[in-house]
């Protein structure tokens, strides 16, 4: 009987341009997962070998580091260019930054409370004295 090992492989998807990568087991027809980046692969594959206990194959587990490493050199290229183009036109972006203040909208008042009428709260007070004068009087 042969080994059984966790294989990953490139598939080609047919929603995008972009390549899936496909995490199985060797000697099952179907695929365990499908992921969208290198890096969640790698992941999967070493949560299968957990769950497992198979081993990652070799050639797999380079195709996906050399992946990794490809992404974020490209990554690291990328925020270089976007910093040197802030170096770059200093002016252009404190106006830019400046714009967004300028046009934010004023923050609404609170209308004031109602205030209440102060001639009704004695004149409530009175008739109650005035009842209770009227009881001792009749003692």
């Amino acid at each position: 009987m042969e080994a059984k090992y966790i294989i990953v492989s490139v598939v080609k998807s047919n929603k995008s341009e972009n390549n899936v990568w496909a995490v199985g087991i060797t000697g099952e027809e179907q695929e365990q997962a499908y992921c969208k980046s290198a890096y969640k692969a790698m992941r999967f594959a070493f949560l299968l070998k957990k769950q497992t206990g198979f081993y990652i194959a070799d050639d797999s587990l380079k195709a996906l580091s050399e992946e990794i490493a490809r992404q974020k050199a490209a990554k690291a290229a990328a925020e270089a260019e976007q910093q040197a183009e802030q170096v770059e036109q200093p002016g252009q972006q404190a106006e830019a930054e400046a714009q967004p203040e300028a046009e934010q909208p004023k923050k609404k008042a609170r209308k004031p409370r109602a205030k209440k009428a102060q001639g009704a709260e004695p004149e409530a007070a009175v008739p109650v004295a005035a009842a209770q004068t009227d009881l001792i009087a009749f003692l």
